[in-house]
C-alpha cells in the first residue's frame, strides 16, 4: 500500500484506481516514520463524489474522494486548512492569490513567475493546503494542482494574501479583516459539523490577523505584477 507526505502528514492510501497513485507520485513518501492515518478508498467514496459531479470519470472521482479525506483528517488533527488559491514562493516566502474560479489568479501568478524568474516557485495553483504551526501560517503544495498541473512539494511561511478582481486600472489596498472574511470563507472547503466549522472559522481569524491581506483590481498586465509585489513584498499601505 502506497504512504505518502502531503502537507507533512504521513499517509496510506489503499487505492483502486492507478489514476490517483499516478496523481500523487511527486509526494510518495519512503521513510520510515508512522503512518497518522490510513485511507481506505471504498466504492461508496466514489459514489459519493459522483453525486457531486456526476460527469466525471471514477478515477478522477476517487482522486477527490482521497482529498476530501485528507482535508477532513488535516482540519481535525493537523490545524489546516484547503485553500482554493494560486500560492507562489518567491525569496523563501509565500503570497497567495486567491479569486473565484475564472477571475485571473493563475494568471496574475503566471505573470509574477514571467517578471520574477528562477526566484518564484509555483508552490501550488488551485488547492494547497495551509498549516497553522508554532505560531505562523504555513502553505504547503499538494498534487491537486489546477488545470495546468503547477504545484511543488514543499512548504513556505505565509508572507501576504491577496483576493483579486478584474479591473480597467491596477489597484491594491490593504483589506481589514471583517471585509475578507466571508471571501477567505467562501475559497475554502467547508466541513459539514458544528465542531469542525467552529475550527474552521478560529484558524480563518486567526490567520487574517497573522499576515498580510489585501485585496487588488487588476488588469492582466505586467504593471499589475509589480504592482501587487513591490506592494505585497514590503508591506505596504498599512492601515491607519
Amino acid at each position: 500500500m502506497p504512504r505518502y507526505k502531503i502537507a507533512d502528514v504521513i499517509f496510506e492510501a489503499n487505492l483502486i484506481y492507478p489514476y490517483t497513485e499516478k496523481l500523487c507520485r511527486s509526494y510518495l513518501y519512503l521513510g520510515t516514520d508512522p503512518v497518522v492515518f490510513t485511507a481506505d478508498m471504498k466504492q461508496e467514496d466514489i459514489a459519493y463524489e459522483k453525486a457531486l459531479a456526476p460527469d466525471f470519470p471514477e478515477p478522477y472521482l476517487e482522486s477527490l474522494a482521497l482529498f476530501r479525506k485528507l482535508c477532513h483528517y488535516v482540519l481535525s488533527n493537523a490545524n489546516g486548512i484547503i485553500f482554493h488559491s494560486s500560492a507562489i514562493m518567491v525569496d523563501g516566502e509565500a503570497y497567495l492569490f486567491t479569486a473565484p474560479s475564472g477571475t485571473g489568479k493563475s494568471t496574475h501568478a503566471r505573470l509574477w513567475r514571467e517578471m520574477l524568474g528562477d526566484r518564484a516557485v509555483m508552490v501550488n495553483d488551485d488547492k494547497p493546503i495551509i498549516r497553522y504551526i508554532d505560531g505562523a501560517f504555513y502553505v504547503y503544495g499538494t498534487p491537486w494542482n489546477g488545470k495546468h498541473r503547477l504545484d511543488t512539494n514543499c512548504r513556505a511561511k505565509i508572507k501576504a494574501i491577496c483576493a483579486i478582481r478584474q479591473a480597467p486600472e491596477n489597484q491594491i489596498r490593504r483589506a481589514p479583516v471583517n471585509e475578507m472574511l466571508i471571501t477567505i470563507l467562501n475559497q475554502t472547503i467547508r466541513p459539514d459539523n458544528i465542531e469542525q466549522m467552529d475550527k474552521l472559522l478560529g484558524l480563518i481569524d486567526k490567520m487574517l490577523r497573522s499576515v498580510d491581506i489585501y485585496q487588488m483590481g487588476c488588469n492582466i498586465s505586467r504593471e499589475a505584477a509589480e504592482l501587487s509585489y513591490n506592494t505585497m513584498s514590503k508591506g505596504e499601505l498599512k492601515l491607519k
